[in-house]
């Protein structure tokens, strides 16, 4: 069943989290607890997994037999649930994980990857040609050192500091209107006082731009407004948190979706102890 994600915003993904992780500090009433540590991401023998409604691990988790899923609207209520042991894992990218992680007492991530799904931008309905000039540009960028110092560096996020790899633009020909998610760090982001946000899934785009000559121009945004403007042809592209799981979806409404550029992973997230501690000034 196609949940219609791509029209959802993953909005106020920092501060969701600080809430979140401020709740697991508070006491509450909890159900009775005992660690039963996860040995198999493939058979997770009726566990119940909560995943946030209609992200990228309740498309790829739905149908499976083995789990019970159970959705929420919210990263708060998500970790709560498994703070009171309504659910026993739950289900986040390596982003979440990685920025949930920092500081925590008694959370586990269970290896290997239970899933992944590839990093992409969105094109407006009349940027079929666009798409097509930056897949030809990201088959060769996969091939260079640059890229393989992006790999790099995402691999060894720490979730707390992105290297930026200093891209200076340098383009001087048609403007390309890139609509960017404000709150997407590490993925997309502005730091305070500078005038050009980065972030993982702007560092190829912006390779693109110097290689084509676009002058890039960019404009920060909510997830639902980048939709519209993109639809009615107020930007270019999108970037920020996109996806190839909602490709199909993207496609069908008249946008374009482009290669991935990279493999984000999934992840079981456990409890190992019956009281989850986050130092949730880390995150700030």
């Amino acid at each position: 069943m196609k949940r219609m994600r791509w029209k959802q915003k993953k909005c106020g993904f920092v501060p969701a989290l600080l809430l979140a992780l401020a709740l697991v500090l508070g006491g509450c009433g909890a159900v009775k607890w005992q660690y039963r540590p996860i040995t198999d991401v493939n058979d997770l023998q009726g566990r119940r997994v909560g995943l946030l409604l209609a992200w990228e691990p309740d498309y790829l988790l739905t149908g499976r037999t083995d789990m019970e899923l159970v959705r929420y609207d919210s990263l708060a209520d998500m970790v709560m649930a498994l703070k009171t042991n309504r659910v026993d894992a739950i289900a986040v990218d390596t982003f979440a994980w990685k920025r949930m992680a920092v500081g925590s007492e008694g959370l586990n991530r269970v290896l290997p990857a239970c899933g992944s799904f590839g990093a992409i931008l969105y094109f407006n309905p009349d940027g079929e040609a666009l798409k097509d000039d930056f897949n030809a540009f990201l088959a060769e960028f996969k091939k260079t050192e640059a890229y393989r110092d992006h790999l790099t560096r995402l691999e060894n996020f720490d979730g707390v500091n992105y290297v930026d790899p200093g891209i200076q633009l340098t383009g001087t020909g048609e403007v390309l209107r890139v609509a960017v998610e404000s709150e997407g760090f590490p993925r997309t982001f502005q730091n305070a006082g500078e005038d050009v946000p980065t972030g993982f899934d702007l560092e190829a785009l912006k390779y693109f731009a110097n290689e084509r000559n676009y002058r890039m121009e960019f404009t920060l945004s909510t997830y639902s407004d980048m939709i519209i403007g993109l639809q009615s042809g107020l930007y270019d592209v999108m970037a920020g948190g996109m996806s190839d799981v909602y490709a199909e979806e993207v496609n069908d409404a008249g946008m374009f979706t482009c290669d991935a550029f990279d493999q984000v992973s999934l992840y079981f997230i456990e409890k190992t102890q019956q009281n989850i501690k986050v130092a949730v000034e880390e995150l700030e």
